[in-house]
């Protein structure tokens, strides 16, 4: 069976100025830093995140425009729908997405100290879309196929018979989204890392989180993908993008990696 992979995460860790004083301070700090990271990524809620980095309304708008076209391909890709280049479904795809990770079920709880180390706790609810739609995925697509059989689609172009196929994934995908499934929670432990005046999580801690805002396990599709044309094999995650590497710190202003100077925007 063919088997979804883990997402590729989307890794532009941002640093925060640390301007206060005393620990309730600093656990405060990191508390809201560590759910404004998770928010800006995946619901696109971006307020305290601009307020907490210093960042532009419309680099934390590209921000999660770049994470949710980045899962709207890896569907895409998965699912081997060969819609890119269509003006009308390729945005539609990223706006699935975006209801997607909408869903997300996240609970960030208070920073605390072992051995002079901060951490933060995060627990999550994977999405469980992708197993809870298998069922409904496989016969549809022997449905499809039983059409392509019967000559249903004899008369289409491939751009037509690829769109008609798409729509009836995303319509699934999307219904379902109405009604959400979720795998059993699980906790990460982030380590908070300070340098200077400033401080920031992991990339490789981020990496968990991605991995675990979407469940990618145990999730296998048909063997045999629509009849019709030419196309790449499905069920595999395509790696995308360049990723920040090793905890690198990222302005608000991703394009020169410096940690944000100064005071925080709301004198925190």
């Amino acid at each position: 069976m063919k088997r979804f992979y883990t997402l590729a995460a989307l890794l532009l860790v941002m640093a925060l100025a640390l301007t206060g004083c005393g620990m309730n301070n600093k656990e405060s700090k990191y508390k809201n830093y560590v759910e404004s990271l998770i928010t800006a990524n995946y619901v696109g809620v971006s307020k305290d995140y601009i307020r907490a980095t210093g960042a532009e309304d419309e680099e934390a708008e590209a921000l999660y425009l770049q994470n949710a076209s980045r899962l709207a391909n890896n569907l895409s890709a998965y699912y081997d729908l060969d819609i890119s280049s269509d003006h009308e479904l390729a945005p539609q795809m990223v706006d699935l997405a975006k209801t997607i990770y909408s869903k997300c079920k996240f609970q960030v709880g208070d920073a605390y100290v072992e051995n002079n180390i901060y951490y933060v706790d995060v627990t999550i609810h994977p999405i469980d879309i992708l197993n809870q739609t298998n069922d409904t995925v496989r016969q549809y697509v022997d449905d499809f196929n039983t059409r392509v059989a019967n000559g249903e689609y004899n008369d289409y172009e491939r751009e037509r018979y690829e769109n008609e196929f798409a729509r009836g994934i995303m319509d699934i995908l999307r219904n379902a989204s109405e009604n959400m499934s979720y795998k059993e929670p699980v906790t990460i432990k982030l380590r908070i890392l300070t340098n200077d005046n400033s401080f920031y999580i992991s990339d490789d801690d981020f990496r968990q989180i991605d991995a675990a805002i979407l469940n990618t396990t145990e999730v296998s599709m048909p063997d045999e993908a629509p009849a019709e044309g030419d196309t790449t094999e499905g069920g595999d995650m395509v790696e995308g993008g360049d990723m920040v590497e090793g905890g690198d710190m990222v302005e608000g202003d991703t394009t020169d990696g410096e940690p944000v100077p100064g005071d925080n925007p709301e004198g925190e």
